[in-house]
């Protein structure tokens, strides 16, 4: 396992060196890192059942380095490559067997034995002027996926996008995207193809899933300061039928996602409103004790206040309220649930560059969760899934032209 992990890392190395020998007219070298604490505090069962508040994270982290190379081949031809470094996630799967009753069955499990992880974000290339339609970019590869806010989430809170969070898309994947802007400014849209699998999966798994997503984005600018948008995604999960004997595969699934966004900045303040719907259908169910269809939708009002202009500090406040609603599923089914968030933080921006955009940035958020335990499932009543986490994270980023 470790000489495979080693030799991984050799292979990303080489292909990010790759462009600097290529004979482009421009090389850009960049890189971000998260140091992130965290502790959270959620219910656990102590030693009599009873469910009490218990500290179950604290822990510090290099929750993501990323670290990138922008290739500029002509003015119209482009390339990307980045590559995502944690210690955080898991950094392998692997098979468990069982035998019962003279059957063999076996799991998927995943954990991590090595120092850090290694993800490919990016790897992409933009064709100028490939199609003569004006402004508009052909783009291959692993890239991201434009859909609501998620493909430009600036992490000005430390938690994820919308879409993100709960897992309604990924937010880069390998596909074919055409990108284009409207005149004078007005907007930009984007049409694209894609695996729909994300970016994390690898080998074997790349390939459980053989239909394509199809995606459409349009953002308007009507005025300035004013964004509004939607997009559109189809996309599968699994096999309609298993492979070895054409069975019938119960947990394949038919996802028609829908995101509504709109950015108000006037002044100080910059507000961002996202509606997500996720209508999903399991087509291959027949037991009616299961859910054979749900829709699932999402709420996320998140404010910032930057105070830069009034105080002697670049100093950034912000708050986020999530809702994220599957209780359309059936009320035996435990991923029902119906999840109220609030976020309040702070962002202390210092070390600003030649173009006055700061190299550092400290970040302090605090979340609650709480469950509806009307619309949810019986394992989320008195509170028992309830949590609350605080974040302090330092990232600093640097870019230079090679």
């Amino acid at each position: 396992m470790k000489k495979s992990q080693f030799c991984l890392n050799l292979i990303c190395l080489g292909l990010l060196l790759i462009p600097v020998g290529l004979n482009g007219l421009e090389t850009k070298l960049s890189g971000e890192f998260w140091v992130r604490w965290i502790s959270e505090i959620a219910k656990r069962k102590d030693s009599n059942g009873n469910y009490d508040d218990k500290l179950v994270s604290n822990y510090l982290s290099l929750e993501r380095g990323y670290l990138g190379l922008e290739t500029k081949f002509t003015e119209q031809v482009k390339g990307r490559f980045t590559v995502d470094i944690f210690t955080t996630d898991k950094t392998y799967e692997y098979q468990v067997y069982s035998l019962s009753d003279g059957t063999l069955t076996s799991s998927t499990k995943s954990g991590s034995i090595d120092g850090a992880g290694l993800k490919i974000k990016y790897a992409y290339v933009d064709f100028g002027g490939f199609i003569p339609v004006k402004d508009m970019t052909l783009t291959a590869g692993m890239q991201k996926v434009y859909f609501g806010s998620i493909y430009d989430w600036s992490y000005t809170l430390i938690g994820k996008a919308p879409s993100d969070e709960h897992k309604v898309v990924n937010s880069s994947d390998l596909g074919i995207t055409l990108n284009g802007f409207f005149p004078s400014g007005f907007g930009e849209y984007q049409l694209g193809i894609y695996n729909g699998e994300g970016y994390k999966k690898i080998g074997a798994n790349l390939k459980e899933n053989t239909d394509f997503a199809y995606l459409g984005n349009l953002r308007l600018t009507p005025i300035a300061g004013l964004t509004v948008g939607g997009s559109y995604m189809l996309n599968t999960v699994g096999r309609d039928k298993n492979l070895d004997g054409e069975t019938v595969n119960t947990s394949y699934e038919e996802q028609k996602l829908t995101d509504i966004f709109t950015r108000l900045a006037y002044g100080p303040v910059d507000l961002n409103c996202e509606y997500i719907v996720k209508n999903v259908n399991f087509p291959n169910i027949t037991d009616s004790g299961k859910t054979k269809e749900y829709s699932a939708t999402g709420i996320s009002i998140f404010p910032c206040i930057n105070l830069k202009a009034y105080l002697p500090y670049d100093l950034q406040l912000l708050g986020c309220y999530d809702v994220w609603d599957e209780s359309d599923r059936l009320e035996t089914d435990k991923a029902r649930s119906k999840l109220n968030a609030f976020t309040v933080g702070i962002n202390y921006n210092f070390l600003p560059d030649e173009t006055d955009n700061p190299a550092m940035q400290l970040q302090l958020n605090y979340t609650d969760k709480k469950y509806d335990e009307d619309k949810s499932h019986s394992d989320y009543a008195d509170g028992k899934k309830d949590s609350s986490q605080i974040y302090l994270q330092l990232k600093w980023k640097f870019a230079n032209t090679l």
